[in-house]
């Protein structure tokens, strides 16, 4: 626990406004938080502690710099829908520093914790980073049972580290990085089975042209980097997340229509993804996530290079990411590779099943619309174990990857065209049906999702082990059976 002798403020009343303002000794013990305060919304501005006796249904807002809130593993139970759990927060033009959130015990609120800065989302260009957060420390909590995100990082707030955590059963992703936030550092931490409800299973509508359409999904990630730079995720555990485990991608800027929208202006760049357990997920480490989906539901601001009848497809921006270090156990598709500058190094991957693809490169509309292949990944020094012995695939096509010292089954393999895996009708969507004639909700679909399955084992070729690679495969349309890749062709796309 990290206890700084600070100016306390406890807001709770009326009759504690004297309080504002005024001096503690330095070294003072933290303020206590009372069962008599515990229905009510509190503002802490400086060391606090709860009562771990209470369960504490309001929640509580932490906006000044030098503040702990130790809640010595306490409840915060949202009674009623509610917001935020946790909401640490400061004015935009206000610099909010050395705060931290230590033993606390978040459910059933929208978002259990939450660090923003207000109206930042909404900043001109070239002034995002005037002011800043800095060392805000979510340390020890759990966070479960949230109706969308767990622990929500708004846009251009930057050092945040969140670090022995317990997240799970969020209705949405785990931890969700916002656009323009920055070097934040998620270490440590356990993410499970978060991601159910948000565009899940259970059913929600949006409008196309004007009619009401019900649709099912796939369900969220346990970490989402979107539009998020220069962050380390390191050493966390990550299993049976509704999606997968960590995605990275820029939002196209999505409900341009919408009060609340505002633009993307950052890739998800230069983040290390590095010493993880990752097991028992559909996808593992997705970069670029977006890249090759059907966007038509999300109404981006971005501007559509495929827009055609039922189909609207962006660029996504995710590149020059490094995935080093990690263990993958189980994992349906361990890396899937969509932007460029990749770095996929020294990764250890389990195959339980034949069906299971540690690293597959390659995204499709880019390349067969626009003639832009995934550019600069390098493969390098990864082992995988178990049922597949040919584990490293392209496919439509990939341009300068570098690929040396990898194995599969104790042998040096290198890389070879795979098959495209298959895709959502919309991203994040498996099915959509019309509302019943009486516009109620239509029966739930089948609502199992495709996947690869196996593949025939490639050719083994020496020229294939250590080498820098371009190559384009006959088309997503017609994927052909697995190859080894020839040993420098060129890319005519």
């Amino acid at each position: 626990m990290v206890r700084r002798g600070v100016v306390v403020l406890l807001v709770v009343a009326a009759a504690a406004a004297a309080l504002i303002g005024a001096p503690r000794p330095a070294g003072a013990a933290p303020v206590v938080i009372g069962c008599d305060q515990a229905t009510t919304r509190v503002q802490v501005t400086g060391d606090a502690e709860l009562d771990p006796s209470c369960t504490y249904t309001a929640g509580f807002d932490i906006t000044a710099s030098n503040t702990t809130l130790d809640c010595k593993g306490a409840t915060i139970d949202a009674a009623v829908d509610q917001g935020v759990g946790i909401l640490i927060s400061t004015p935009n033009d206000v610099d909010l520093s050395n705060v931290t959130v230590t033993n606390c015990h978040v459910e059933g609120f929208l978002n259990n914790l939450r660090v923003r800065r207000d109206d930042a989302r909404f900043l001109p260009a070239g002034s995002e980073y005037l002011s800043n957060t800095a060392n805000i420390v979510l340390a020890g909590n759990e966070f479960s049972g949230s109706r969308g995100v767990g622990v929500y990082v708004d846009a251009y707030v930057s050092d945040v580290t969140i670090t022995g955590n317990d997240v799970h059963d969020t209705g949405s992703s785990g931890i969700y990085l916002e656009a323009g936030s920055r070097r934040n550092t998620i270490e440590g931490n356990s993410l499970t089975h978060n991601g159910f409800t948000e565009n899940g299973p259970e059913g929600s509508t949006f409008d196309v042209g004007g009619s009401t359409v019900w649709y099912w999904g796939t369900g969220r990630e346990g970490l989402s980097i979107d539009g998020s730079t220069d962050n380390v995720v390191r050493g966390n555990t990550f299993a049976r997340n509704s999606f997968g485990a960590i995605f990275l991608y820029e939002n196209c800027g999505e409900f341009v229509s919408k009060p609340n929208w505002f633009e993307r202006r950052v890739p998800a760049a230069r983040n290390l993804i590095e010493d993880n357990d990752i097991s028992q997920e559909l996808n593992g480490v997705w970069v670029g996530s977006r890249m090759g989906e059907n966007l038509l539901p999300m109404d981006c601001s971005d501007e559509p290079y495929v827009d055609e009848p039922g189909k609207v497809v962006t660029l996504d921006h995710a590149p020059d990411n490094t995935i080093r270090g990690n263990r993958f156990d189980a994992v349906t598709y361990g890396v899937r590779v969509e932007d460029d500058g990749t770095t996929v190094e020294a990764n250890r991957f389990q195959t339980t099943a034949a069906d299971q693809h540690p690293v597959i490169i390659g995204t499709p509309y880019r390349t067969e619309v626009l003639h832009q292949p995934v550019t600069g990944t390098v493969l390098r020094d990864n082992v995988t174990t178990g049922a597949n012995d040919s584990p490293y695939r392209w496919v439509h096509g990939q341009e300068g990857t570098t690929v040396a010292g990898n194995t599969a089954a104790g042998r040096s393999v290198g890389i070879c065209e795979g098959e495209p895996p298959p895709r959502q009708l919309f991203v994040m969507v498996i099915a959509v049906a019309a509302p019943n004639p009486d516009g109620s909700k239509p029966a739930t679909p089948d609502l199992t999702i495709d996947t690869l399955g196996a593949l025939p084992s490639c050719p083994v070729s020496s020229s294939s082990t250590t080498t820098t690679t371009s190559t384009v495969s006959g088309g997503a349309a017609s994927p052909v059976p697995a190859t080894a890749v020839p040993g420098t062709p060129t890319y005519t796309g």
